[in-house]
């Protein structure tokens, strides 16, 4: 299981943290995973991609503790987001236009 503060993948202005190669790539994944969780309006964020085997969507929610959890029904790999809350990838609290709908 992959267990992941995403604090810790964040720069001090809040965005995704200078990093290269094989760590900016499961970084990016976890703020499509943040990002997709999060998007409770059903706005058309796209399931990411496992990052490992690259062959399945991964599923993912909420636990019980407000952890983002996630898992690919191809190779198995799981785990869980904390701290995801406030992030530029959380969805879960965006303003409506006067429509009613998410910007």
């Amino acid at each position: 299981m992959i267990i992941t503060d995403a604090q810790h993948l964040l720069d001090d202005k809040g965005a995704m943290a200078a990093l290269r190669g094989p760590a900016k790539a499961l970084a990016e994944f976890h703020a499509d995973v943040i990002a997709y969780a999060t998007d409770f309006d059903d706005s058309g964020v796209r399931q990411p991609l496992c990052f490992k085997c690259k062959k399945d969507t991964v599923k993912a929610g909420l636990a019980q503790d407000d952890a983002i959890v996630w898992r690919c029904p191809r190779c198995d790999v799981e785990g869980r987001i904390s701290n995801w809350q406030g992030t530029l990838w959380d969805l879960s609290d965006r303003p409506e236009t006067p429509t009613g709908r998410p910007v």
